[in-house]
């Protein structure tokens, strides 16, 4: 079972902002809520496009196709020519950056430091668990790249996670990058023109919540 641990964001310089979170919420409209495993302050920001990877297909995939899927995150990062025009969340199981790709996978720092939020969902019946050692080199550049991040427990009380909302998504990784089309299943990336969709966190209540 995994063990879900708290964290608690140091405020340094300064005082932190004050977010203004919902109360009652349609529960249609959540695409994942939790409290306590997150990192990255007080935020209220808006989500134009998701890259997000399977974790049941991405666990069958060879050591090989597992290293070629860190690589078009990697590319996709890259098209991301401004943070603030075109926000980015990349969700995916296990622990992004890990070197050991059945673990999570295994992308360096600079093939995800234009993404402005990641999630890292827990995927236990693969033992792709998120792993919040928030002491390695690639959390600290997280933070000094001010990068959101959230690690997500579906299986536990309180946590929400509309995995059907995001797999009724269109697919744009083809008409980005038609030479991946053999990883169409396991690669997802969704253009959110016509969802509004909003990453809300509280660094008080601890409590993170994404709604469209």
């Amino acid at each position: 079972k995994a063990i879900e641990r708290t964290v608690k964001k140091e405020v340094g310089k300064g005082e932190e902002k004050k977010i203004q979170m919902p109360g009652k919420v349609d529960q249609s409209r959540v695409f994942f809520s939790s409290e306590g495993t997150f990192m990255g302050g007080a935020i209220s920001q808006p989500i134009k496009r998701i890259i997000s990877v399977d974790p049941e297909l991405y666990s069958r995939l060879p050591l090989s196709g597992k290293y070629d899927i860190a690589r078009l995150v990697g590319s996709l990062n890259k098209q991301i020519d401004n943070r603030e025009k075109m926000p980015t969340m990349l969700l995916g199981p296990g622990r992004w950056g890990t070197s050991t790709p059945s673990l999570g996978v295994p992308v360096s720092f600079s093939e995800i430091n234009n993404i402005t939020a990641i999630v890292e969902v827990a995927f236990a019946s693969r033992g792709l668990i998120p792993e919040l050692s928030f002491g390695t080199h690639f959390f600290q550049d997280l933070v000094e790249t001010d990068i959101f991040y959230i690690a997500l427990f579906p299986d536990n009380p309180g946590c929400i996670f509309n995995k059907a909302w995001l797999e009724s998504l269109p697919n744009a990784l083809e008409k980005l990058m038609p030479e991946s089309g053999k990883y169409k299943k396991v690669l997802k990336i969704c253009d959110l023109a016509r969802e509004k969709l909003r990453l809300m966190a509280d660094v008080v209540s601890q409590k993170v919540i994404c709604l469209r």
